[in-house]
């Protein structure tokens, strides 16, 4: 037989769930959103700039370039997801309602797709700065510089900028994530 106070105290701990569910994802939502937007704007400006002189279109740099933003957008939608998740958990319907097993899963996910975004981003800020550093090296100190390409131009700190804002977003899903996750746990217990 079922025990009044154990229904309650279950019944509790699901709302916290749910509250926590929502208000997590749903700022991880709007911040990555806002950072992603951002680095994707100057990416585009500066890919679309012919005067742009760190190649980005070709070759690893496209590839990381491209993954970390494919990447960072599958990511905002499965956080974007989890707020769903959260709708779900709050229905008192069996077959609507997430098991727990199905919640971690897709928080597992939401985990992996946020990783592989990170090394993608992180291999694209390496390209990004290694040009910038045989730029920078090939100056040599007192020359008189004939093309405009050898110097560093503000343009080049703001592709830095964006993958570092494409990390700081991805980072904030992987955050989320293992916060969820605590506290799924924390409720099993």
């Amino acid at each position: 037989m079922i025990d009044k106070n154990d229904l309650h105290s279950g019944l509790k701990a699901r709302q916290k769930i749910v509250g926590v569910f929502k208000k997590v994802s749903w700022l991880c939502f709007w911040l990555q959103l806002v950072l992603a937007a951002v680095s994707i704007l100057i990416l585009l400006f500066a890919i679309a700039d012919p005067n742009f002189n760190i190649n980005l279109k070709s070759g690893l740099g496209m590839l990381s370039t491209v993954g970390g933003i494919g990447a960072l957008g599958l990511g905002v939608y499965w956080t974007f997801h989890y707020t769903r998740l959260a709708q779900r958990l709050q229905v008192s319907e069996p077959g609507i309602y997430p098991s727990r097993k199905e919640v971690v899963r897709d928080l597992h996910i939401g985990i992996t797709i946020h990783f592989v975004g990170v090394l993608l981003t992180l291999i694209a800020t390496q390209v990004i700065v290694g040009a910038l550093l045989v730029k920078v090296i090939t100056l040599s100190p007192g020359m008189t510089i004939y093309q405009s390409r050898q110097l560093i131009e503000p343009l080049d700190i703001f592709v830095i900028q964006a993958s570092i804002l494409m990390n700081t977003a991805l980072f904030i899903g992987i955050g989320c994530a293992f916060w969820l996750l605590k506290q799924v746990n924390q409720a099993q217990t």
